[in-house]
């Protein structure tokens, strides 16, 4: 009878795959929510003057608050509850969305509806590809971290440096690097899904939400620089 029983707790859990879609489906549900309190903060920053000018005067303490969530969502999961982890992520979405106002005031609405779309339909391919492909991306992990170290070190040194084409060529880096990490996190968030324990779950498909805007936005920026184009 022991026996069994040690034989039996031996045994593979076997969990459905419906469990890490209905995950994944979270996570888009979350990124969604976030995508569109940082579109309408954007929106409203853009019709305040008043707003505009204080956001330009504190950019800096703005990017710092902006870095600061991301950090205290990140190493701070395990220790605080899902319901605090949310609200992280849409005060997050708030100071997005003030921070990308401004943006609104120097591109033509044409040149950002079409960048976004296009942004949309690449994060859409990639992270299906992600979702559905048999192949082990896995091992991308560690290239693509290495080329964003890379592309964010060539950023900084561009900006002293001023050099156009080096300023195209990062963007056009960055476009492939954010659709290749799109379909990377997506996987990696499908296979996390196969968790079975509701409160990891909850609070994973809040990161997740994190990790997949991030991707999106910066594929926007990048791609804004060259189908962004500028008010008179």
């Amino acid at each position: 009878m022991n026996a069994e029983r040690i034989q039996e707790a031996l045994q593979p859990v076997q969990v459905s795959p419906e469990l890490a879609k209905a995950y994944l489906n979270k996570v888009y549900l979350w990124m969604a929510t976030t995508l569109v309190t940082a579109a309408a903060v954007a929106v409203a920053t853009a019709h305040s003057v008043d707003t505009l000018t204080w956001v330009m005067q504190h950019q800096l303490m703005l990017c710092l608050f902006y870095i600061g969530t991301v950090v205290v969502m990140c190493f701070g999961a395990r220790a605080l509850p899902s319901g605090a982890m949310a609200l992280l992520l849409l005060v997050f979405a708030g100071l997005s969305g003030l921070s990308f106002g401004p943006l609104l005031t120097l591109y033509t609405q044409q040149s950002l509806g079409l960048t976004f779309g296009v942004t949309a339909g690449m994060f859409g391919a990639m992270s299906l590809y992600g979702a559905c492909t048999k192949r082990d991306l896995s091992a991308w992990g560690r290239t693509l971290m290495m080329l964003l170290f890379g592309l964010v070190l060539a950023l900084v040194v561009n900006i002293f440096w001023g050099n156009g084409l080096m300023d195209l060529v990062c963007s056009a880096v960055g476009v492939v690097l954010f659709a290749l990490l799109t379909a990377y996190d997506t996987q990696k968030l499908l296979q996390e899904g196969l968790c079975e324990d509701e409160e990891l779950r909850r609070k994973g498909a809040i990161l997740g939400a994190l990790t997949l805007y991030l991707d999106f936005i910066n594929m926007f920026l990048f791609l804004l620089r060259f189908l962004g184009q500028q008010r008179d």
